[in-house]
């Protein structure tokens, strides 16, 4: 059972209820909701902009922030001569992919095809929007970032599901908005929103820093698995529009990596594509890795995002196919 709420500005969790429940977020900048958790919750200060509550005693935040006045400062990434990249993701980005010691993510690949700008591969194996929300994985980068570093984002493999069984603590609640499904994890009680609200709820957060955020479609499955025809591209899975409309809310820059992917399958042929997938139609090997990095750089260059000033040369030798 899922509910509908009504979301104010990035405030994703009302303030209507008394406390926060757990893994929500309980303070930081702008924040108008709870300022305490539930029993066995303590509301854990992470950097001024996102407070979450935390296993512990229950109580308020565990650090007093002193509002200054500051300056007003324009964000460009000019102005940030040093950037660096963060990628938030899940094993299709991850370094060493599926740890099974055939695969690998394409951001341990990406940072060939760049200059100037350092690479911190913060994807993880196994992890959805929801799951690496409640771990505090957004919170590290939120914390790591500096105004004009750049922020990829992309999830979608591990985010589907249903949460009426079994609650596997990845399954996001369904819908596109503010819906929310209470839920209880490992003996815990949960309040699951929707992957749209993960992916915007984290990239106000990361703007709000004066990070430059890319939200990117997922990875394609192994779309030449079991067909001699080359699969339609108008029926994509559900979280490569949802990514679209959440950049589109958020005012960020969004990369359709799944598309300019399949584009790049569909040339490869099912031989060549069928080769990088040595494990299952998710994981690819270091050469599909490659393949997944050259796609996001494609698409990189046919948006308006800054961080495509930072392609080098070598790319333009290996990176093919029209804008999309």
């Amino acid at each position: 059972m899922y509910t509908k709420g009504f979301i104010s500005g990035a405030v994703i969790i009302g303030a209507a209820a008394a406390q926060q429940t757990a893994w929500g977020q309980c303070g930081g900048s702008g924040w108008t909701g709870p300022t305490t958790c539930v029993s066995g919750y303590t509301c854990t200060y992470s950097n001024d902009w996102y407070s979450q509550c935390l296993p512990g005693a229950a109580g308020t935040t565990t650090k007093t922030t002193t509002t200054t006045t500051r300056a007003a400062t324009t964000t460009t990434a000019a102005s940030n001569p040093t950037p660096t990249l963060y990628l938030c993701g899940d094993s299709t980005m991850a370094k060493s992919g599926a740890n099974d010691g055939s695969t690998d993510g394409w951001g341990n690949q990406v940072a060939k095809y760049f200059t100037g700008i350092t690479v911190n591969n913060q994807a993880i194996g196994g992890r959805s929007a929801r799951s690496y929300t409640r771990e505090g994985r957004f919170n590290t980068v939120i914390g790591l970032v500096k105004a004009g570093d750049f922020v990829v984002i992309e999830f979608g493999h591990n985010d589907g599901g249903s949460l009426t069984s079994t609650d596997n603590g990845r399954t996001d609640c369904p819908g596109t908005g503010s819906e929310t499904c209470p839920v209880t994890y490992n003996g815990v009680a949960e309040t699951v929103l929707t992957f749209s609200a993960y992916l915007e709820k984290a990239a106000n957060a990361l703007k709000a820093k004066g990070a430059i955020v890319i939200l990117s479609s997922q990875t394609p499955n192994n779309p030449w698995e079991g067909v001699t025809t080359f699969p339609s591209t108008s029926n994509p899975v559900r979280f490569v529009p949802y990514t679209e409309t959440s950049a589109s809310r958020t005012g960020t820059t969004y990369v359709n990596h799944w598309l300019y992917s399949m584009d790049l399958y569909k040339r490869l042929g099912a031989s060549a594509t069928n080769a990088v997938y040595p494990k299952d139609h998710t994981h690819t090997s270091p050469t599909g890795a490659d393949h997944m990095a050259r796609s996001f750089i494609k698409g990189l260059q046919c948006s308006s995002n800054a961080l495509k000033n930072k392609i080098n040369a070598s790319a333009a030798s290996v990176v093919s196919g029209s804008c999309l």
